[in-house]
């Protein structure tokens, strides 16, 4: 595989909760240490998870400092039940620092911010890319909605989602609280809604090996989970 990558790129990255997004960017850097690559750190109003750091990973506020922001200089958007920004001051900077951008974002924020006049003067000399990390093809739904009878399509992804959030939550040492299973419940009823948005990316990737997936331990990631991230590579390097 070349690696050489574009003159200048942007990517964003989206999936639902759990989808293996973030290993897939860990994996890269880890793998890939000669794609060198700026990205955003966003605002969020839900609290750390164990092993971020503030400032690193997002900008922890409280939902009423988000919403408060001045929308001159940030992009404000709800996100399920949660808030989160991005800051135009922070953008102007990381575009002019950086050929390669990778931003992990929702789709609803991501919308709002590809069409921002000041993001898109910014990227009119970017090569833009959309990539969707979906953790279920519609055929694999169908056959699931029809053999465990379910009632719809979202029911049935909910029930796939579940229990990889939940595995999640105590792989982080957190309680199955009702504030934490309400979180759960509202991620995973947002999951088939926020795939059928991703079929409309440039790049809709199908990766079983989600976030909880030993695979992504392995150097380079094994199983799936290895072929999304050579999948992703590609498409950085235009390929």
């Amino acid at each position: 595989m070349t690696k050489t990558t574009p003159n200048k790129s942007l990517i964003i990255l989206s999936g639902p909760s759990c989808a293996g997004k973030t290993p897939l960017l860990q994996a890269l850097k880890k793998n890939f240490p000669d794609i060198v690559f700026g990205t955003l750190v966003l605002y969020t109003s839900r609290s750390p998870r164990p092993g971020e750091k503030e400032g690193r990973d997002f900008h922890f506020r409280p939902q009423e400092e988000i919403r408060a922001l001045s929308t001159e200089r940030f992009i404000i958007a709800p996100v399920r039940h949660l808030w989160q920004a991005v800051d135009l001051d922070e953008v102007k900077k990381v575009f002019q620092k950086n050929n390669l951008i990778i931003v992990e974002m929702h789709p609803t924020l991501a919308a709002l911010f590809q069409n921002h006049p000041q993001v898109k003067k910014l990227t009119q000399h970017y090569l833009v890319k959309t990539v969707f990390l979906s953790p279920l093809t519609d055929q694999e739904i169908e056959n699931l909605q029809r053999s465990m009878g379910f009632a719809s399509p979202e029911e049935t992804v909910a029930a796939v989602m579940a229990p990889k959030l939940i595995a999640r939550s105590l792989q982080q040492g957190k309680l199955m609280t009702p504030a934490e299973l309400e979180d759960i419940r509202i991620r995973v009823a947002k999951a088939y809604e926020e795939i059928q948005i991703g079929k409309s990316y440039s790049h809709f990737l199908v990766n079983h090996d989600n976030e909880d997936s030993l695979h992504w331990k392995f150097t380079p990631p094994i199983g799936e989970a290895g072929e999304t991230l050579e999948q992703f590579v590609r498409i950085i390097l235009n390929e």
